[in-house]
């Protein structure tokens, strides 16, 4: 067997496969976090007229430092988001803008490139979701009286 032969019989076809395996790989693991990527989104998108009060919300919001680590403006907004959700800063409500800018760039970076800020401030909140979550964060300024 000359050398020609073991490259074409064994050498080649074993690269090839090697490489055909990482690549594989790599396709997969970006079509994953792709996916978690969407679900957080969604997810946040589903309950951002509600909050804290779901706990899926809970676990999506959690899970935004591994999913978006790559993404440094994503991860300050959300540290940003979670110091404002904290007394005496709560009342103040600053923290639904934070949360609106978050989520505008998490869709960005998730590939919704057409999702604009407008639609995501907006959202149905019918009367009769008091009577679902009685306690819900009420995401909106409260009224001047005077």
């Amino acid at each position: 067997m000359t050398t020609l032969d073991f490259f074409e019989k064994f050498l080649i076809p074993l690269v090839s496969a090697g490489i055909g395996a990482i690549l594989a790989f790599r396709y997969q693991h970006t079509l994953e976090l792709n996916r978690e990527k969407r679900y957080i989104l969604q997810t946040l998108m589903m309950y951002r007229n509600v909050g804290a009060n779901e706990l899926d919300w809970i676990k999506a919001l959690n899970a935004i430092d591994v999913v978006y680590h790559d993404n440094k403006k994503i991860r300050e907004l959300l540290h940003t988001f979670f110091a404002q959700t904290m007394e005496p800063h709560y009342g103040n409500l600053q923290w639904v803008e934070t949360l609106y800018q978050m989520i505008y760039l998490m869709a960005q970076s998730s590939g919704y490139k057409h999702l604009t800020l407008h639609e995501i401030r907006t959202y149905y909140d019918p009367k009769a979701l008091d009577l679902h979550y009685p306690n819900r964060n009420i995401q909106k300024p409260p009224i001047d009286t005077a």
